[in-house]
């Protein structure tokens, strides 16, 4: 998260069922941090996103309401693929979850507010992937949230000084470990050696936090952290990043990915079991508690 004192940046991003309800209608798990299952990855974003700015998350129809407190882990950065442009995505961040709201903040609600009138994002209709808010918005909307959901105010108070969620802090501390030394891997048939950190994948998302090469193997080892449990969402990540290293890194073997987490749900078990480019190791089996 950012560590100076830039003022953050408020956004409202927009997303659609796909990628806020599971085929049931349910709610995603792997948005609501209570969970511990991986909240977090790539989302799309305005330009002009810096590490550490805040953004409500709005769902269109069914939904129609503001439902999450997100924040930004990583400027933005450009999509370049055809299957983006078609979506109108030009821009993505890395992103972490800060609060699933209990009462969502519905559309009636917010055209209640009289000021909220010339707020671009009512008045375009939510036509877009990212509004700006501005700060005096800002304080309506979350004022209408506080008043439905006992305890955020902590919460958003949390995110505008930019303090860190612990599970985010002690991820980059394993990634900084890591980074410094890859012997741990060893022992898991792995001789790495370090290539680069948070590389961009800026064909389909999403930033690669360790690639590494395996000399012995000849091939490229892309390494995804989690300091949660790996699910379905992560197993999605760590196969995209394989692709766009082996499409833009060509080597002697098809490259690996190596998913260290806190364990692992079945869904994300079931696609590994039957997927031999995709390994998984235990942050316990690599020493940490």
């Amino acid at each position: 998260m950012a560590t100076d004192e830039r003022a953050v940046t408020h956004w409202l991003w927009v997303t659609k069922p796909e990628f806020y309800a599971e085929a049931d209608g349910r709610d995603r798990e792997d948005l609501d941090p209570a969970s511990r299952a991986d909240s977090d990855g790539w989302w799309t974003c305005h330009r002009d996103t810096q590490k550490g700015d805040l953004a409500l998350l709005w769902r269109t129809t069914p939904r129609r309401d503001i439902a999450y407190l997100m924040q930004a882990r990583s400027d933005a950065y450009a999509l370049d693929d055809a299957r983006s442009r078609k979506r109108g995505w030009s821009f993505a961040c890395e992103f972490v979850v800060r609060m699933k709201l209990k009462n969502p903040l519905t559309l009636a609600e917010i055209k209640s507010v009289a000021r909220l009138h010339d707020w671009s994002a009512l008045r375009g209709k939510f036509q877009r992937s990212a509004f700006a808010i501005p700060d005096d918005h800002w304080a309506r909307l979350v004022r209408l949230i506080e008043k439905k959901n006992k305890g955020s105010a902590s919460a958003f108070r949390a995110a505008e000084s930019h303090q860190v969620p612990r599970r985010v802090v002690l991820e980059e501390d394993i990634e900084n470990h890591l980074a410094a030394d890859l012997s741990a891997f060893k022992k898991h048939g792995l001789r790495l050696e370090l290539r680069s950190r948070q590389t961009v994948c800026t064909s389909n998302g999403g930033r690669i936090d360790l690639l590494c090469y395996d000399k012995a193997a000849e091939r490229f080892v892309v390494i995804e952290l989690k300091n949660v449990r790996a699910g379905r969402n992560t197993f999605g990540q760590v196969l995209s990043y394989v692709g766009w290293v082996r499409e833009h890194m060509p080597a002697r073997r098809k490259p690996l990915g190596v998913v260290v987490a806190r364990g692992s749900d079945p869904a994300f078990q079931d696609a590994a079991a039957v997927v031999p480019s995709i390994q998984f190791i235990d942050l316990v089996d690599l020493g940490f508690e």
